[in-house]
């Protein structure tokens, strides 16, 4: 992967799960040096509370005509107040470590899908399915029947199928609740989940499902409106 001195680069430094969304800095590469490189601060700037810490750099490939984002883990090791770019000027930049592999990253990521039904997704927990009402490749929201004993924090191993493909997927509860209508409270609640440590393989394959799922929908609007 061809990374180099004047890429320009996009920085993740937060993501928020309960609301879905990413906060993204733009930098550029002004050196490297093996796995070590220097990059320009971000504005907003990048606070030293992320010392030590992980970040996720993304920039665009271009190699094969197609341009594709890729991404990888990068820690912050250091803060320079006074980079030298020239004789003439100085710079706060950035010091990061590579601290894994390159994988295909998508920005949309967290776009949030209400998938209809029978489109293809669907989730169950101990073999019992749930009722999605949207999804990500960040996470879930669903409603489920009160035998699964759900606690903020705590982790739980779900089913994803992706076109009747099952894949097994780490995840962790972020909230539950109970639904507004009364009369169903007793045997209905809900949760929301953030995905743990999902593959990439099965991002993109997530991702691509999602986007093939809201084209669809979005074509179907607009023929009906016809």
């Amino acid at each position: 992967m061809n990374i180099r001195p004047g890429l320009n680069i996009n920085i993740i430094v937060n993501i928020n799960h309960m609301r879905e969304t990413v906060d993204v800095g733009n930098s550029i590469i002004h050196e490297m040096a093996g796995d070590r490189m220097i990059v320009a601060q971000t504005d907003p700037p990048i606070s030293r509370t992320h010392l030590g810490k992980e970040l996720f750099v993304t920039f665009l490939d271009r190699s094969d005509g197609q341009p594709r984002r890729f991404g990888f883990p990068a820690i912050v090791v250091e803060f320079i107040k006074e980079f030298e770019l020239s004789s003439l000027l100085k710079v706060q930049a950035l010091v990061l470590k590579k601290a894994g592999a390159f994988e295909e990253y998508n920005l949309r990521m967290f776009y949030r899908l209400e998938p209809p039904t029978d489109c293809g997704i669907r989730i169950s927990v101990d073999g019992k399915g749930v009722n999605l009402i949207d999804i990500s490749i960040g996470g879930a929201k669903f409603s489920h029947e009160k035998v699964f004993p759900f606690e903020i924090g705590a982790p739980v191993k779900l089913s994803l199928y992706v076109d009747d493909v099952p894949y097994t997927v780490e995840a962790k509860v972020l909230r539950v609740w109970q639904p507004d209508n009364e009369r169903i409270r007793k045997t209905v609640a809900l949760a929301s989940v953030q995905f743990t440590d999902m593959e990439a393989h099965l991002k993109n394959v997530l991702a691509r499902k999602i986007r093939d799922i809201e084209r669809e929908m979005r074509y179907k609007e607009v023929h009906t409106a016809r």
